[in-house]
């Protein structure tokens, strides 16, 4: 028993390698990346993060990257789930290396994620490699990094059958801690898609709810505890963003709902006949959906209505919806329909398995079963590596490839570009003026924007004085020569709530709001060089060492009863 268990495992971590590298290994091989806008602002994320952590400082307050203004982004954009990628870039010196290894582990991770759930879920070992295979090389999870580096929404996809599973073993009335630790996982990786999780779980509660109502009545305790345990272990974020949004005028993403970007329900299916690589649903989804029509009559209720859902959500993700009537309303937040779509892949891919299932049963063979799990394997890692070939192929013809080798990358939005190993870094501190580079400043700021993208010192009139901007490890400093005492303006961004330092030549000073939403201080005449640091709110740090507690009293409180 002992012996097979090891041969399994070794399969498992055999397949989780494989599936980690399918997506990626025909473009590592280029040491070249393919990206745009959403690149550029996870990389500078990630990027700050790394440097903070180096200096042992970390505020979570921009100094190395979003332009070097003091940018609140970290605040308001959940980054725990970066830790993988904040050690791999920590120990690999070549950029473009240490952003393809990010991207084989966070593949290795969603693999054996999926893998665990879907073995926990169906209680079979072929079957359950067969979905953790389908749902990890979706082509919309793999376009999501491959072609517009989506770091949130891609990771945030692989905690969906942890979610699920968690809720199952919720109506299976076994524990609620799963639900609660990939809910947290989720919020902890990306806001919408914890928006998401939590209106489709509400939506099936609801549906149950009408069906069998005292059942759902006698869940209700498990889900107030998972609720309960989650916004207490998510305090860490959500006090300081709370928080940060209230004091001050925020800016946020634009709230527009992009449904004429989704496909129609039917060009999902279409794109994925032409092995396209972009969010779409990929091309073993149609050899299920074939057999799936022609096998209807063996199928059980349970595929029939993991189908149905599949389908459900697929619509719902397209442009035949009627998304104009929401595109005014709290939905817009969502932006892009096809957000949902990662949610009916897992229903799809769970249907397929459970088609192969009845399947097997109908024939009374068990070789059929395994026969039909390694075909829908092997369609989906060949056609994966097929579509990802095209997509190279095309972007090498249609992307430009950046030879600066001084200064820093200035892109636009929606910029096409490659970037090697030696222009790789240019883009963590250019002028950043792609999507989402001015996200979550203030109001005041944002309109004052050219002056302070620009470093320029101000005085009281907004005449320029001149200066120097250094950077440090966890700090920036201004060389300036004042001509005269008065108050001076600093490039930083002020956010009422956070923890200033500032010094005048060592010697801490007073500071204040400027009328261009920075900060400003008194400064005599002369040379000076003014440096800023910030520091982390008592009550941010609270909420941490609160969320810490929780989580560890949670997931320890019962072995620790059993125990007793």
């Amino acid at each position: 028993m002992e012996i097979m268990s090891k041969k399994n495992g070794v399969v498992i971590a055999i397949v989780a390698l494989l599936v980690a590298l399918v997506p990626i290994i025909e473009l590592w091989h280029t040491k070249t990346v393919y990206s745009g806008a959403d690149l550029q602002f996870h990389i500078n994320r990630i990027h700050e993060l790394v440097t903070q952590v180096r200096s042992g400082n970390v505020n979570f307050i921009s100094y190395a990257s979003f332009n070097s203004v003091g940018s609140g982004v970290q605040y308001f954009y959940p980054s725990l789930t970066l830790a993988p990628a904040i050690l791999v870039f920590l120990l690999i010196k070549n950029s473009v290396t240490a952003y393809y290894i990010t991207l084989g582990v966070y593949g290795i991770i969603s693999f054996v994620i999926a893998q665990y759930s879907f073995d926990k879920l169906l209680k079979d070992k072929w079957l359950s490699i067969c979905s953790s295979v389908i749902f990890s090389l979706s082509a919309y999870r793999v376009f999501s990094i491959i072609g517009v580096s989506a770091f949130g929404e891609f990771i945030a996809i692989a905690w969906i059958p942890l979610i699920f599973l968690g809720y199952y073993r919720i109506v299976k009335k076994e524990e609620w801690r799963t639900l609660f630790i990939a809910v947290t996982l989720m919020g902890y990786t990306h806001l919408l898609s914890l928006v998401l999780t939590v209106i489709i779980l509400s939506m099936v509660t609801l549906v149950r709810l009408v069906l069998n109502y005292q059942k759902v009545i006698s869940e209700l305790g498990s889900y107030v505890k998972a609720i309960i345990s989650f916004s207490l272990s998510f305090l860490a974020f959500l006090v300081p963003f709370l928080m940060l949004t209230k004091h001050n005028n925020i800016v946020s993403p634009d709230a527009v709902l992009h449904y004429q970007w989704a496909k129609s329900f039917a060009g999902y299916y279409v794109s994925s006949i032409h092995l396209v690589s972009t969010r779409t649903l990929g091309f073993v989804f149609l050899i299920t959906l074939a057999g799936i029509f022609v096998m209807w009559k063996i199928l059980s209720k349970q595929t029939r209505m993991y189908f149905w859902i599949g389908l459900g959500l697929t619509f719902i993700a397209s442009s035949d919806f009627p998304w104009f009537m929401w595109e005014n309303t709290a939905v817009a937040t969502l932006q892009f329909p096809y957000r949902i779509l990662p949610f009916a892949i897992f229903f799809l891919t769970i249907a397929s398995v459970l088609a192969i299932k009845d399947i097997a049963n109908n024939n009374g063979s068990q070789y059929t079963k395994k026969v039909l799990a390694v075909v829908l394997i092997l369609i989906t890692i060949g056609t994966t590596l097929i579509s990802i070939h095209a997509y190279k192929k095309d972007i090498n013809h249609t992307y430009r490839i950046e030879t600066t080798s001084k200064g820093y990358l200035n892109y636009t939005p929606f910029a096409t570009y490659r970037v090697t190993a030696s222009t790789f870094d240019k883009q963590y501190n250019n002028y950043f003026n792609t999507y989402g580079a001015f996200d979550y400043w203030t109001a005041l700021a944002l309109k004052n924007k050219p002056t302070i993208l620009a470093h320029k010192v101000l005085n009281d009139d907004g005449k320029q004085i001149f200066s120097k901007t250094i950077q440090g490890k966890s700090n920036i400093s201004y060389v300036v020569n004042n001509p005269k005492q008065q108050r001076v303006d600093l490039p930083f961004l002020k956010y009422n709530g956070i923890n200033y330092v500032v010094s005048v030549d060592g010697k801490q000073t007073n500071l204040h709001s400027s009328k261009r939403g920075t900060l400003s201080i008194e400064v005599n005449r002369g040379q000076h060089r003014i440096m800023i640091q910030t520091r982390m709110n008592k009550l941010f740090v609270m909420s941490v060492a609160i969320s810490l507690f929780s989580i560890i009293i949670i997931m320890i409180f019962p072995y620790w009863t059993k125990r007793q």
